[in-house]
């Protein structure tokens, strides 16, 4: 069993099941996303640890304790709101030191905590000022200042970013798996940010329509999906319709070309299939021991540090995803080119 263990977890809204049959065992120390679309059920469930909302059925645990029906105020988590919900006729000081307060904490402890935390967040000396003299950033971390000062057992993180501006928000992601780290708090993150995801997290927990999809590392989850939903959500994907041509092998074939993919297919001879790549595993010209395509470029998109080329294969267009330098030489639309790719970059997709 890990630090926090959810069991079994539902949540029923009238005759709308909001999360069914969630499980799930977070570690100490781990810092684990909630990642999915808007209604999924990832902030539903957030809520249900937090204790905002109780579960329908199953049970939540943390450290050996059983805290499922207990108020918020007596399950020790922290939480912080995608709304910094900072209050405004409070210094940052008195901000941060509030949930202490609330426990009457002796004044010179609290003093002591506030300064650490600034310090924590790289505001020390701010203490005086207010809300309103700070950009969304700062009053960000403030928040999650505040969320940590108690000293929780569980951190949790709803969306706290997505009112952010990019710039800003790349840094304070930075910020605060830095700061999640430096501390050792398990945290539980909600967010319909892929990237966020994969840069924050030791482990995704991929959710859609309420249940789970896929519980996985940042590289298995992007490298291995194990659903048509957590392969299509998570980044780009090429879907290449072919005929399979011999299930034992794995051979599959595209208007004529042999395409092996190295693992059985449970399926017949003749049945339709879709092989799943994604644009970063394909090239543009010959390449030895890799499957060759041709093709026509439909159009070019230039993205900063990749240039994505789609690619018209007749039956299926391709998106393929070239790394920016300073030398390159662009595809033109209309040009005749080749599409390469190994065989282990594909694979069979329902």
């Amino acid at each position: 069993m890990g630090f926090l263990t959810l069991t079994n977890i539902s949540k029923v809204f009238g005759n709308s099941l909001a999360v069914r049959d969630f499980n799930l065992d977070v570690e100490r120390g781990e810092f684990v996303s909630f990642l999915g679309p808007s209604g999924c059920g990832k902030t539903t469930t957030l809520r249900m640890i937090a204790g905002f909302e109780l579960p329908t059925t199953g049970t939540i645990v943390v450290n050996g304790q059983d805290i499922t029906n207990k108020p918020p105020n007596q399950r020790h988590v922290g939480m912080v709101f995608q709304s910094y919900a900072l209050f405004p006729n409070m210094t940052l000081a008195d901000n941060v030191g509030f949930g202490l307060k609330i426990a009457r904490t002796p004044k010179a402890e609290i003093d002591r905590t506030v300064a650490e935390m600034l310090d924590v967040i790289h505001l020390p000396g701010f203490g005086s000022r207010y809300p309103h003299q700070l950009s969304g950033g700062q009053q960000q971390r403030v928040a999650l200042a505040r969320a940590l000062a108690i000293h929780p057992q569980v951190l949790l993180l709803d969306e706290p970013l997505s009112a952010l501006d990019a710039k800003i928000r790349v840094e304070l992601r930075t910020e605060i798996r830095r700061i999640q780290r430096q501390l050792g708090i398990t945290t539980i993150y909600v967010t319909h940010d892929q990237e966020e995801a994969l840069s924050l997290s030791d482990r995704i927990v991929v959710m859609s329509a309420g249940k789970v999809e896929q519980i996985g590392t940042p590289f298995e989850i992007y490298n291995y999906p194990k659903t048509a939903f957590t392969a299509a959500f998570i980044g780009q994907l090429n879907m290449l319709p072919v005929t399979v041509a011999d299930p034992k092998s794995g051979l599959c074939s595209f208007k004529g070309h042999p395409i092996p993919t190295g693992q059985p297919i449970e399926a017949e001879v003749g049945a339709s299939k879709h092989l799943a790549i994604r644009p970063e595993e394909l090239a543009l010209g010959d390449a030895p021991d890799c499957i060759l395509l041709p093709g026509r470029v439909e159009s070019v998109t230039f993205l900063g540090s990749i240039v994505r080329a789609r690619v018209d294969l007749g039956g299926a267009v391709l998106a393929v995803d070239i790394f920016n330098e300073r030398l390159l030489t662009l595809p033109q639309v209309g040009e005749t080119v080749t599409v390469n790719f190994p065989p282990h970059a594909c694979w069979v997709m329902e």
